[in-house]
C-alpha cells in the first residue's frame, strides 16, 4: 500500500495486535455459529499452514505504448510465488484473454482468497474489470450460488442491506497500480481527493465482495508508478504486505 504493509499509527504494538486477533477470532467464531455452512469455510481461512485455494484475477486492459500490463504481470508472478509457497493451490483469470462466465463464478465458489491485481484508470479499474464482475456476479446471484437477494426481507424489517451473501469465510485483496502518489490520499489540503483515503475511492469494487460475505483485506497500492517508479520496492512491500494479511 501507499503507506507501509504494517500501519505504523495500529501494527507496531504487539499486545494490541494480539488483542485485537483475539476478539477477531472471538467474532469469526460467533459468525460461523449464526450464518449457515461458515463453519467450515472459516475454520479453514482461519488456520495458519493449512493450504488454501487462491483465485488470482488479473484485471489489466492494454492501451499500446501507455499500458502494456508488465508491472501488473510482474506483481501477479509474485503474488503466485508467495501463495505456492505457503503450500496453496493457485487458479488465475486473465480478464482480457477472455473467460467463461459460469467457470468464473466455479472459480470464486473454489477459492478461499482471491485477489485482483488491476491498473488504475481515470480514477477507477478498466472497463473490462467492471463488465466481469458485472457478469460473473450477476450469474452467481440468478443461480443463488454466490448470494441470494439483498439480505432485506419484507418479513424481516430489521435485516440489513449487504446481508444476502454466501461467500462467509473467503478473503478478498484489492492490488492497484496508479499514478497517482502517495501524498494525494489521506490529505484535506489535497485539492482533488480532498482528504479521502485509496480505500475510499475504490470502495465500489470492494463492495462487490462484501455484499456477498466476504472478508475485504487492506487495500495493496504501488503509487506514482509513471513519474516515480520504484518497482524493485513495491515487489519488497508486497510481500511483506501479503505475509501481513494472509498470515
Amino acid at each position: 500500500m501507499n503507506k507501509a504493509p504494517m500501519d505504523e499509527n495500529r501494527d507496531t504494538d504487539p499486545g494490541e495486535w494480539g488483542r485485537r486477533e483475539f476478539v477477531k477470532a472471538g467474532l469469526t467464531l460467533t459468525a460461523a455459529m449464526l450464518v449457515p455452512g461458515m463453519a467450515a469455510a472459516a475454520s479453514k481461512i482461519s488456520a495458519p499452514g493449512v493450504p488454501k485455494n487462491v483465485l488470482i484475477i488479473n484485471g489489466h486492459q492494454t492501451y499500446p505504448g501507455i499500458s502494456e500490463g508488465r508491472l501488473t504481470s510482474t506483481l501477479i508472478d509474485v503474488i503466485k510465488e508467495v501463495m505456492e509457497e505457503k503450500g496453496h493451490q493457485v487458479r488465475q483469470t486473465h480478464i482480457e484473454k477472455g473467460y467463461d462466465i459460469d467457470s468464473e463464478v466455479q472459480k470464486h465458489l473454489w477459492a478461499d482468497i482471491i485477489i485482483t491485481q488491476a491498473p488504475v484508470f481515470w480514477f477507477g479499474t478498466p472497463w473490462i474489470y467492471k463488465k466481469y464482475i458485472d457478469e460473473v456476479f450477476t450469474a452467481g446471484l440468478t443461480q443463488k450460488s454466490m448470494l441470494q437477494g439483498d439480505g432485506r426481507t419484507r418479513s424481516d424489517p430489521a435485516r440489513q442491506y449487504g446481508t444476502g451473501g454466501k461467500m462467509q469465510g473467503k478473503q478478498y485483496l484489492l492490488s492497484l497500480t496508479m499514478n497517482a502518489p502517495q501524498k494525494a490520499y489521506n490529505d484535506p489540503n489535497q485539492l482533488l481527493f480532498s482528504g479521502k483515503s485509496e480505500e475510499d475511492l475504490f470502495l465500489s469494487n470492494t463492495a462487490n465482495y462484501k455484499f456477498c460475505g466476504v472478508e475485504i483485506m487492506p487495500l495493496f497500492v504501488c503509487a506514482d508508478v509513471m513519474k516515480n517508479p520504484k518497482v524493485d520496492e513495491h515487489l519488497v512491500r508486497l510481500r511483506q504486505h501479503l505475509a501481513h494479511v494472509f498470515a
